[in-house]
């Protein structure tokens, strides 16, 4: 009898034990609610962001780019919306007060200077949203929002290094569109600078012919 009793025990113990352990692995800790709240807030504003790029994009590489990053982040919005509500925890409808500052900012612009802004945003964003994740893999306490960043890392990683040679290849337009104009300008000086040199030797000649016809 008391055998049996010391078996129910140290079952019951276990099984407390136990609950007590998986409670204090799924908190859920100020840093986990923070990420999941930013990492939203940035799906917002890179889905209404990337609707007007692609829209108003005047090269078909940052189009591209902006058609890559609207559907990754509509996809990792619903992911988002999904754990956030599993959780209990209120779901963002807008981005933050500087997402809404810097997509004001690059819908300001037009033509190149749209890209080019468009695309600056984009690296800067995601170089904050993997350190973001990283901060969130690192330190984070509940398991679920831990895995949800760590497969959300490598996508803002892919997403950076689109937006990095994005960036590069504007960049190269930029500078071969400003060669032939100043291969231009070089070829409409010489024929100038020529026509002036002809004009002083002409005046040298004339002065020295004058000399000579002097008494």
């Amino acid at each position: 009898m008391r055998k049996t009793l010391f078996m129910l025990a140290a079952v019951a113990l276990a099984v407390v034990g136990g609950g007590a352990a998986r409670a204090q692995t799924d908190t859920i800790s100020d840093q986990d609610k923070t990420f999941l709240k930013g990492q939203q807030e940035t799906n917002i504003a890179e889905v209404a962001l990337g609707k007007v790029a692609v829209e108003r994009a005047t090269t078909e590489t940052v189009r591209e780019l902006a058609k890559k990053l609207l559907a990754d982040h509509q996809q990792v919005m619903e992911l988002n919306r999904a754990l956030s509500t599993k959780l209990g925890l209120p779901v963002p409808e807008q981005p933050s007060a500087e997402q809404q500052a810097t997509g004001e900012k690059v819908k300001a612009q037009t033509g190149a200077a749209f890209d080019a802004a468009y695309v600056a945003a984009q690296v800067e964003g995601h170089t904050k949203s993997i350190s973001k994740a990283q901060q969130e893999i690192s330190s984070g306490s509940h398991p679920e929002v831990k895995a949800f960043a760590t497969d959300y890392a490598p996508k803002a990683q892919m997403h950076l290094q689109h937006a990095q040679a994005a960036q590069a290849e504007l960049a190269s337009e930029t500078a071969r569109d400003a060669s032939p104009d100043l291969a231009r300008t070089g070829t409409a000086s010489g024929p100038l600078i020529f026509f002036g040199l002809g004009l002083v030797s002409i005046g040298l000649v004339a002065r020295r012919w004058g000399r000579w016809q002097q008494p």
